[in-house]
């Protein structure tokens, strides 16, 4: 029994050591405050320094504006030729096609300048709810989900702590 503990005891040393790893990753699961310091997983620190700039690098370009022009024209146009009508029929008889057209030309002018302040503020608000669900919700199912994942690394941590485990033991033993 006691050339089995030693080696038992270093392979589940080992498994520990490669199960906590990841549950330190985690842990804890949302933040709390105690003695006057903010204690929160290493997920969670490193989510919350992920800037939205680099998960969507090509929102920064002056020319995204320009992609989603066309879209933009075409429902401008169905708003003023359809919907509009629709809604207020004494308009259609005091505009025609060349009012759609001047009135398109400054709507889209107007986009044209609060678009990159829209498109930051929404960019904005979306990175917070997407880091504050991140530590909320996915922390817990991303660490359910490594820990399936590193099965076999925690198996085989074990087995190699069970052989150094024997090898410590066999120096002991010769020794």
């Amino acid at each position: 029994m006691q050339l089995l503990l030693l080696p038992l005891l270093v392979a589940g040393f080992g498994w520990l050591i490669s199960w906590g790893f990841i549950k330190i990753i985690f842990f804890p699961h949302q933040s709390f405050r105690l003695a006057g310091r903010q204690w929160q997983s290493i997920f969670s620190k490193k989510a919350g320094q992920i800037s939205i700039s680099q998960l969507l690098p090509e929102l920064k370009q002056g020319d995204s504006f320009q992609k989603i022009l066309p879209f933009i024209d075409a429902k401008l146009d169905a708003f003023f030729k359809e919907r509009l009508v629709q809604k207020m029929p004494i308009i259609s008889m005091f505009i025609g096609d060349k009012t759609i057209a001047q009135l398109k030309e400054v709507f889209l002018e107007e986009l044209a300048q609060i678009f990159p302040a829209l498109l930051s503020e929404f960019t904005q608000s979306t990175a917070n709810a997407f880091l504050l669900n991140i530590e909320t919700k996915w922390s817990k199912k991303l660490e359910t989900y490594l820990l399936k994942a590193t099965q076999k690394i925690r198996i085989i941590a074990f087995f190699l702590g069970l052989i150094w485990g024997f090898m410590i033991q066999f120096i002991l033993t010769v020794l």
